[in-house]
């Protein structure tokens, strides 16, 4: 049964925030592509799906052992895991949602023509982008979950992920016949059920 911990089971709120890291970006994620309808959203959504489950099948190949459980006079109820260590799962997705979408980010912002189609503080969303990816990647280790070398591995293997999965979306034209799909599912599931046409 699931049972989540609560943020007294942490040692800082902050790791206890970044623990549950899964949640936000997922929830991010899903509102993102909901609010915009737009199928490079989507196919983002979809690799990064596909770099976590990637990941969990690497895991099950290479069978590396998580770190050691602390001493005894350090316990923590949050960090028995079951599942093998190498490569780090939240690593690799995070990675893979950081190198796809930083770039994306920066062309963008450059690319835009009015301010409305503009990231408020354009100047700012580099950095946040990059100091959340490497506080997430921080809190594995410090909750003892993974080793530094898991970690690495989980954002080198994320990182070609997200340069593969970009690859296909431009080379194969991917979001000319993806688009129409969206619009059409959207306007026949959302355009009957709120205004009944």
């Amino acid at each position: 049964m699931f049972k989540p911990h609560s943020p007294s089971d942490y040692p800082s709120f902050l790791l206890y925030v970044l623990d549950e890291t899964h949640i936000t970006v997922t929830l991010a994620t899903a509102t993102t592509v909901l609010y915009t309808h737009n199928a490079h959203v989507l196919w983002m959504a979809v690799g990064a799906l596909g770099s976590s489950l990637a990941a969990k099948v690497l895991k099950k190949c290479i069978k590396g052992p998580r770190p050691p459980p602390p001493s005894d006079s350090a316990p923590s109820p949050v960090r028995p895991k079951k599942t093998y260590g190498m490569p780090s799962t939240h690593s690799t997705a995070l990675s893979f949602y950081f190198f796809y979408t930083l770039p994306l980010l920066v062309v963008s912002q450059s690319a835009a023509k009015d301010s409305t189609s503009r990231i408020p503080y354009p100047w700012l969303v580099g950095p946040a982008v990059t100091v959340y990816w490497m506080m997430g990647l921080w809190s594995r280790k410090e909750l003892g979950y993974h080793t530094w070398r898991q970690i690495f591995v989980g954002v080198v293997f994320g990182g070609v992920l997200a340069f593969t999965w970009r690859r296909i979306w431009e080379s194969c034209s991917v979001g000319v016949y993806l688009q129409p799909l969206i619009d059409r599912i959207w306007s026949e599931v959302v355009g009957r059920g709120l205004y009944g046409h």
